[in-house]
């Protein structure tokens, strides 16, 4: 039966035949796409259409899931203050946490350190609305945010695929007004929950860009906090790696770390980057991990400069 098969890839194995998961996700689509269609006010952000955290709860019933949003902390980053909160995916019907993310607010990012406060004035024909002062925006707005935003991505962590298939942007709407902080403060902005997690500052650790090894700022200092290596080879498995890396560091200086190499084109869906890399550097391999190996130290930054460049265009 196929229904029952349980094929396998390498290490990871399918539950579910990938037709039927597709199959099933094309008819949510379409309903949900029907759902989203009827909202008077819909969020356009350069012509494309951002989902709202109701969006987001929508989605999540057709899979069974919900967000559990915790408590809003005040926080301090950088001087600036603000609120995080945390966020859990969890199955309606087992209750079993299947995903999460943490999220902020802060007060450097528009319209959530003062807002204008009006009143009206004058009588009759002349009567408007003035601007009288600017007033504090109330912490608990913050906090509030802070509690849609975690929950909105906690939805978006599992359930983008699935946004994307109808047409919409995968971000959730409530974050988007995160560009208007400083790009060190809007890295830590929202954090998922995954198998890099440092227990000691309960934060995750990320990888982006060229770092070699996961690891996280520990907030207040200047210093950073590494994830372990998990000790999980035998001596002679330990012994064998070793040796091979030290084979392959013989046939060519890799500078690019593969891992993050990996998962960035995986998220540009660059269907055709052996053509181009073989265009360009006028190599041969059928695969990337063979072709930079066939590259200069110097050709491959300036390949992780172009990806890197398309990922922030993306």
């Amino acid at each position: 039966m196929e229904g029952k098969e349980i094929a396998s890839i390498g290490e990871t194995r399918v539950a579910v035949p990938p037709a039927t998961v597709i199959s099933e996700a094309k008819i949510a689509v379409n309903v949900f796409k029907g759902v989203i269609e009827l909202k008077p006010k819909k969020v356009i952000l350069n012509g494309e259409q951002y989902l709202e955290y109701e969006d987001w709860q929508t989605l999540g019933e057709f899979y069974r899931c919900s967000a559990v949003t915790r408590d809003a902390i005040p926080v301090e980053i950088d001087g600036v203050k603000g609120a995080k909160a945390k966020a859990d995916l969890v199955n309606i019907d087992t209750g079993l946490v299947i995903g999460g993310a943490e999220a902020y607010c802060m007060r450097d990012e528009d319209n959530w350190n003062t807002r204008p406060k009006y009143e009206w004035q004058g009588e009759g024909a002349n009567r408007k609305r003035v601007k009288v002062s600017d007033e504090i925006v109330p912490w608990f707005q913050l906090a509030s945010m802070a509690q849609t935003r975690a929950g909105a991505k906690a939805y978006r962590n599992r359930l983008a695929w699935v946004a994307v298939m109808a047409g919409y942007r995968p971000t959730p709407a409530e974050e988007m007004t995160e560009s208007t902080v400083s790009e060190k403060v809007s890295e830590r902005r929202t954090v998922d929950n995954s198998a890099h997690y440092c227990p000691t500052h309960e934060v995750n650790f990320f990888k982006k860009g060229r770092m070699k090894n996961y690891a996280h700022p520990i907030e207040g200092t200047d210093e950073w906090c590494n994830e372990p290596e998990k000790a999980t080879e035998t001596p002679q498995e330990a012994v064998t790696s070793t040796t091979q890396s030290v084979k392959e560091e013989t046939k060519a200086e890799i500078v690019i770390d593969m891992d993050w190499l990996r998962e960035s084109l995986e998220s540009l869906g660059w269907t055709d980057v052996v053509g181009w890399l073989n265009h360009k550097y006028g190599t041969t391999g059928k695969r990337v991990s063979e072709i930079v190996k066939e590259l200069t130290p110097d050709q491959q930054k300036e390949f992780a400069n172009e990806v890197q460049e398309r990922l922030d265009m993306s």
